[in-house]
């Protein structure tokens, strides 16, 4: 990701944000890291958990006012906590946003990806998913390289 990795991230963040923010945002960071980057991204995520949240209280608080069975309420609160919201794909991008900028300030500030809290936010969101396609596409690899290499369940012999 060295040199073209950083790069594409730099052009990505130039059609959101003007040179002198980004210019300001990686300099200001890179030398105490990413941590600040890191923590405001979750606090975006768990604010819009918490919209999520008193949507489906209203939701049910409507419905409990109108009278309507325990059973509507709570289905009215699940429906109303799992369907996005207008805004759900703006704050999860701009979460994303702030996570890949810290990733590039910890990058081109020479530290260490290890300690990189915004890297490790993403593998812990979406490290597990992937995770689970790697090794189902490695499961399906290992299954199909008798038919790929010739010999291989005869012994090595052709």
């Amino acid at each position: 990701m060295e040199g073209g990795g950083a790069a594409a991230i730099a052009d990505r963040a130039a059609t959101y944000v003007s040179d002198e923010t980004w210019k300001t945002l990686v300099r200001r960071h890179r030398r105490r890291g990413c941590d600040d980057l890191a923590q405001l991204a979750r606090d975006i995520l768990k604010g819009k958990d918490q919209l999520h949240d008193v949507v489906a209280r209203s939701a049910g608080g409507l419905l409990g006012f109108l009278g309507r069975p325990r059973i509507e309420r709570i289905f009215a609160q699940e429906l109303a906590r799992r369907i996005p919201l207008p805004f759900d794909a703006q704050l999860s991008a701009a979460a994303r946003g702030l996570q890949i900028a810290g990733i590039y300030v910890c990058l081109t500030g020479n530290r260490d990806l290890a300690d990189c809290a915004c890297l490790r936010d993403v593998f812990k969101t979406e490290g597990k998913e992937r995770i689970a396609q790697l090794m189902q596409g490695a499961v399906e690899d290992w299954r199909e390289l008798p038919v790929r290499v010739r010999g291989v369940g005869s012994g090595g012999r052709p």
